[in-house]
């Protein structure tokens, strides 16, 4: 009789490990992002589970008592499993993977010799969980699903104590020994905290295989995508360093001076520019009324005439001292390495309909210029930053220099050494893809013959000449067919004129702009109904309908809505409810989703205007996403995607600005006959 294999796991079917770091460090993972972090040298793994598919057993390893060295003798048998693993060609899941990643590449693998796990091996239940627009941390994935086995809310506290040193333990040991302590908690100090902390590593294992088990993995070009997404963040983002080392210590210096001159100016009632409601009610008691400090509020009211000297004072340095986008400079500090580039910066599938969103320095929602930016010199402004001390700046642009330090943000980014920048952007993807769904014949055959959709629009509501449009006829015309695809009322349409364009109009005119786009794209009121009578009947009846090219499953626990392209857009929990609307009793079709203001799990409510925005917004992105994966396949290296803009970088001479838009404007089968055009530029640096 031969003899039982010692570990006859590794020759299981299903070829995948699970496995989860605990770490500690000096280094702050939330400003610093993953891949700085793992290379502090304070940095280290505290402890690590992991565990193989269909069988029970958790492997472990103490880091504290095994040493990290891979070739020290103790632990022989466990990391005999993980050596074959590797050599087997398994799959490797975490949660957040790309934080697993960098602990095990940069500490384990160049620090201690550990076998390397090969790249396209990486999978991510983050990403999982997200792809089906449910929560992206593990305990709030696992809540939403009911999963048996959730994160230990216990073993939380314990990873809070030992993941970096605590205020609590500093003072007792340093109380108890009457010297400066150890930097952090260790095993020996408190054995209890310890054992907490590894049985919650080795649940959260559990935790996330079970959460792998209950999703469906992402499609083989979604996995693409992902993966993608990995490169990008480990490939990182130069930036202009000096330039930036530059602006954060003038806005140091001008910030300390902002707030000195708001003490003075309320006679000390306000040392804090965000003491909102301090500085609502000084405003109050100078008889200027104002509903919040909101920038757009702010802005309006700094338009008007009904502020004197000190007040119009105090609500531009408020706006100063406010503004998000100077605060990025420090972002980028914080998570800038050695070689200048910024780490860790994009969120796979973080908006529902697939996009990406942006972590640390938040590249999709740095601003627009405010400052005229010449034709011929579009880095000019760049340029007197560079060249010019801090007194010389403010007689060029005032006092205030956060206008111009906001409006050059996009330009601190600059291609990798002897590269330039590649950049563009879909014209009007939305529009296009919208009319493209719902069969708008005229609309379409405008954008297919190369003409302007708001001309076009204004046309329809003037009844003039294409000669004879004037600006504000465009401009309104703009305004509808950016604002009224998703079902915009007038009321709200009122507001987003004004805000969005500047246009002043009545409420019989708003109503008017509303009804006349409605007229003139008679297919997309049309297309709203469908959807939404489409899901319902999928819900209700746990069918398939199809609406031309998109398909509504209703699918266990979800409706899924299935895109041209395949891919699939998921609401949990589904379920219809009559509710008393504005126009009377109707069926209404609700689902369980982050809110995307409290980012709390919780019941949305949804309609046919809302889902066509998704579903609008979700085949934009699969053109974008695919046309990325192309540039990256031609030699076009992907640096970024920013909405529907797509950031690349090549060797100087190398490339060609007609052959990069044409690889991105490249039609997929799934879009046939959908107008896809894009307008892009060379240059050393990024901007508007």
């Amino acid at each position: 009789m031969s003899e039982r294999p010692e570990y006859p796991i590794l020759r299981l079917m299903i070829k995948k490990v699970t496995f989860d770091f605990e770490t500690r460090s000096l280094c702050d993972l939330k400003k610093s992002g993953a891949y700085k972090y793992s290379l502090h040298p304070s940095t280290e793994p505290t402890c690590m589970a992991f565990k193989i598919f269909d069988n029970d057993n958790v492997f472990f390893f103490d880091f504290e008592s095994i040493n990290l060295l891979w070739k020290s003798p103790r632990n022989e048998k466990i990391k005999k499993i993980w050596a074959e693993c590797i050599k087997e060609n398994y799959l490797f899941s975490a949660h957040n993977a790309f934080f697993e990643r960098c602990i095990y590449e940069n500490i384990l693998v160049k620090r201690y010799e550990w076998p390397s796990i090969p790249f396209k091996s990486y999978r991510c239940t983050a990403a999982k969980a997200a792809a089906c627009a449910l929560p992206r941390n593990l305990e709030g994935a696992g809540s939403a699903l009911n999963l048996l086995i959730q994160k230990d809310k216990r073993g939380y506290a314990a990873m809070m104590a030992t993941c970096k040193p605590t205020k609590w333990w500093t003072a007792w040991n340093k109380h108890r020994m009457g010297e400066e302590p150890e930097v952090f908690l260790e095993p020996k100090d408190n054995p209890q905290i310890w054992d907490t902390l590894y049985t919650y590593c080795k649940i959260d294992v559990k935790t996330e295989e079970l959460l792998d088990r209950s999703l469906p993995d992402l499609s083989p070009i979604e996995l693409k995508v992902w993966q993608l997404n990995q490169t990008l963040n480990w490939r990182g983002l130069r930036i202009d360093f000096p330039t930036v080392r530059k602006i954060v210590e003038i806005m140091a210096i001008e910030n300390k001076k902002a707030v000195r001159e708001l003490d003075l100016l309320t006679m000390g009632a306000i040392t804090k520019p965000g003491a909102r409601q301090l500085i609502l009610d000084f405003l109050n008691s100078e008889g200027v009324k104002i509903e919040n400090l909101q920038a757009k509020t702010v802005e309006d009211k700094l338009l008007g005439f009904d502020l004197n000297e000190d007040t119009r004072k105090l609500l531009e340095l408020r706006k100063a001292l406010s503004l998000t986008s100077t605060k990025k400079y420090q972002s980028f500090l914080d998570r800038v390495g050695e070689d200048h580039k910024v780490r860790d910066i994009l969120l796979y599938h973080g908006a529902s309909t697939g996009r990406d969103s942006g972590t640390g320095i938040q590249p999709h929602n740095f601003p627009k210029g405010l400052l005229h930016i010449p034709d011929d010199n579009p880095y000019i402004h760049v340029q007197n930053t560079i060249s010019y001390d801090v007194d010389t700046l403010k007689l060029i642009y005032g006092d205030s220099l956060s206008i111009l330090f906001s409006s050059i943000l996009r330009n601190m980014i600059i291609p990798s050494e002897d590269h330039e920048l590649f950049v563009a952007d879909f014209s009007k993807i939305e529009v296009a893809v919208l009319w493209w769904l719902a069969g708008n014949k005229a609309g379409l055959k405008v954008l297919k013959d190369g003409g302007d959709p708001y001309i076009y629009q204004a046309i329809a509501n003037t009844g003039k000449l294409a000669k004879d449009i004037t600006f504000d006829d465009r401009q309104l015309a703009k305004a509808q067919v950016l604002g009224c695809g998703f079902g915009m009322g007038w009321e709200k349409f009122l507001k987003t004129a004004w805000d969005m364009y500047r246009l002043k109009l009545t409420p019989q005119e708003a109503q008017r702009a509303v009804s006349d786009y409605r007229t003139q794209n008679s297919s997309v009121p049309l297309l709203w109904r469908n959807y939404e009578n489409a899901a319902i009947s999928a819900v209700e009846y746990h069918g398939v309908i199809q609406v031309d090219k998109v398909k509504f499953i209703k699918d266990r626990d979800f409706l899924w809505i299935e895109l041209p392209s395949k891919r699939r857009l998921a609401y949990s929990k589904p379920q219809t409810i009559m509710r008393e609307t504005d126009w009377g009793p109707r069926k209404t079709l609700e689902f369980f989703s982050v809110n995307s203001r409290t980012k709390k799990w919780g019941l949305e409510r949804t309609w046919g205007g809302t889902l066509t925005e998704n579903i609008v917004q979700a085949v934009a992105r699969d053109l974008m996403m695919q046309a990325i994966l192309r540039l990256e396949e031609k030699g076009y290296k992907v640096l970024l995607t920013v909405h529907d803009e797509g950031i690349c970088e090549k060797e100087k001479g190398k490339g060609d600005l007609k052959e990069f838009i044409d690889i991105l404007c490249e039609i997929p089968p799934w879009a046939k006959d959908c107008p896809v055009s894009a307008k892009g530029w060379v240059g050393p640096r990024y901007r508007k």
